[in-house]
C-alpha cells in the first residue's frame, strides 16, 4: 500500500515510502520522549552515524544499489541513521512505535511518494515472512538495535539463509560475545554461531553521550557476512549444555545434564585430542562442530 498523504497512523499502518531530506538528523528538534518499554536510545552523533553507512562493504553497498539485496532497518528512531541510509540507498523499515511512525511520516512526506523508503508497522520478535525472517529474498540489516532485543533477533537472522549479513550496533558486553576467539573469555555460544555462519567483525565503540537519552552503558558496532547457510544439525543443541556453565570443565558440562553417554563422550574427547581439564571457550567452532557431528553419528547408530 502507497502512501502519498497523512491519515490514522493507528489505524491503518501498513507501509510507506521516503525519499532524501535536506535537514540533518542531528539538528532536528528531539520533543519525542523515549519510551522504556521499547528500549529506546536514539544515536544523534553525526559522525557516528557517517562511520555506521560508510562500514557497509562496497561489494554490498553495490548489490544494495543495483537491487540484488534488500537494505533493512529495525526501528527507525528520529530518523538519523535512515536519513543517511536514504541518501545512498532505497530502504525498508521495520518500526512498532506508531508515533514514531507518524513524526517520520511528517519528517520523509515527499519520499513517501517517491517509493525509496518503505515502513512497515511490526513487531519484529513476531515477524516471520514466507521464506525468510525479515524477508522473502535477500538482504543486509543495518539497525541500532535495542538492547533487550538484540540478542535474539541476532539469533535469528544468523540462521535465516535470506540474510547476507548485518552491520549492527548493540551494547558492548552483547557485541563481544558474538565477535569473540576462542580462548577470550567472552567466547561462547554465540561466538561459535556467529563464527560458523560467517565471517564476523567488531568495528568500533560508541559511548553514551552519543545518544538521547544517554544509556548507562557503551555500545558497539559490528559486522557480520554470510558464508553458511545451515548449522550441523546437533551443534545448537550441543552448544546449549556445553556453555550451561562456562568456567567449569567442559566435560563436566556435559556429563552433568545426562544427555549423552559418559563412555562416549571419553571417546569423543579422545578423537578429538581435548584434555579433560578443557574449558568451553578453549574449544574452538571447527572442535565444537566436529563434537556435534559426532555425537549425532552416535544418537543414528
Amino acid at each position: 500500500m502507497n502512501i502519498a498523504k497523512s491519515y490514522d497512523v493507528k489505524k491503518n499502518i501498513k507501509k510507506k515510502h521516503f525519499h532524501k531530506s535536506s535537514s540533518k538528523g542531528s539538528e532536528q528538534p528531539r520533543e519525542f520522549v523515549a519510551k522504556k518499554k521499547f528500549g529506546q536510545n536514539f544515536l544523534k552523533d553525526v559522525v557516528i552515524l557517517e562511520k555506521i553507512v560508510e562500514s557497509i562493504p562496497s561489494h554490498i553497498a553495490y548489490k544494495i544499489q543495483s537491487r540484488e539485496i534488500r537494505l533493512i532497518e529495525i526501528g527507525i528512531g528520529l530518523g538519523d541513521l535512515t536519513r543517511k541510509l536514504i541518501d545512498k540507498y532505497s530502504l525498508l523499515v521495520y518500526e512498532i512505535d506508531t508515533m514514531l511512525i507518524k513524526k517520520a511520516m511528517q519528517n520523509f512526506s515527499q519520499a513517501l511518494v517517491n517509493n525509496h523508503l518503505v515502513i512497515e508497522w511490526q513487531d519484529v520478535l513476531k515477524l516471520h515472512k514466507n521464506d525468510g525472517y525479515l524477508f522473502d529474498s535477500n538482504y543486509f540489516l543495518v539497525s541500532n538495535l535495542p538492547y533487550y532485543i538484540a540478542t535474539p533477533i541476532i539469533l535469528r537472522i544468523l540462521k535465516d539463509r535470506k540474510c547476507c549479513g548485518f552491520l549492527v550496533m548493540t551494547q558492548k558486553e552483547v557485541a563481544q560475545k558474538f565477535c569473540a576467539n576462542v580462548m577470550q573469555k567472552s567466547f561462547c555460544a554465540l561466538s561459535v554461531m556467529a563464527e560458523y555462519f560467517g565471517n564476523i567483525q567488531y568495528l568500533f565503540e560508541v559511548a553514551p553521550c552519543c545518544f538521547v537519552p544517554k544509556p548507562k552503558v557503551y555500545s558497539a558496532v559490528f559486522l557480520f557476512e554470510r558464508i553458511r547457510e545451515k548449522m550441523p544439525h546437533d551443534l545448537e543443541y550441543l552448544l546449549k549444555y556445553a556453555f550451561s556453565n562456562p568456567r567449569k570443565k567442559l566435560i563436566s558440562n556435559l556429563f552433568l545434564h545426562d544427555i549423552w553417554d559418559k563412555q562416549n563422550i571419553r571417546s569423543i574427547f579422545e578423537s578429538l585430542s581435548l584434555r579433560d581439564t578443557i574449558r568451553p571457550h578453549e574449544v574452538s567452532t571447527i572442535e565444537y562442530c566436529k563434537m556435534a557431528e559426532l555425537m549425532g553419528n552416535l544418537h543414528k547408530g
